[in-house]
């Protein structure tokens, strides 16, 4: 199966597992783990800017759907989507023309951890912030997305690990 292929067989499975399991566990209104954000991450470095938005907006729609949350999750995971390729620049700065991949034993835990926290920083924070509806409780807010950050990221790591490892090309 090609980079490609692995990658969009991860959507469905990710959407199922989050839309059936993980949407189903919340631990006193802060923990609720979203790995769906885990596909913008492993999406390979190449693909079309355009086509990953339309991605993220429709996974987001789809967790606002099933959630009842208004477009919480579109809005932040279409700015995830859209500010991806500044971070992955960021974090690993030739991906893009070395075609790299993105899984943890690629990558190495250190670059990898480094692109989930802004990854999945950015995408919890503005939920939360959002979800909130008082931009004041900042306290809060950031509590509950560092909570979500650490489970969501140990997650992520668990299920990257099993991402296929790459074969260069």
């Amino acid at each position: 199966m090609t980079r490609i292929g692995s990658w969009l067989s991860l959507i469905f499975w990710v959407l199922i597992v989050q839309l059936l399991v993980l949407s189903q566990i919340e631990v006193s209104g802060y923990l609720s783990p979203y790995l769906y954000p885990l596909v913008i991450v492993l999406a390979p470095a190449n693909f079309n800017r355009y086509g990953l938005l339309i991605i993220g907006a429709l996974m987001g729609l789809a967790m606002d759907f099933h959630e009842g949350s208004g477009g919480l999750h579109l809005m932040a995971t279409s700015l995830l989507a859209y500010m991806r390729p500044w971070m992955l620049n960021a974090v690993i700065p030739r991906a893009a023309e070395e075609q790299l991949p993105f899984a943890p034993q690629d990558l190495g835990l250190g670059k990898w951890f480094t692109l989930l926290l802004l990854s999945f920083g950015l995408h919890h924070v503005w939920l939360f912030l959002w979800a909130s509806h008082d931009g004041h409780v900042w306290s809060l807010v950031l509590l509950r997305s560092l909570i979500n950050i650490v489970v969501s990221g140990s997650l992520a790591t668990a299920i990257g690990w099993f991402y296929p490892k790459s074969t260069k090309g």
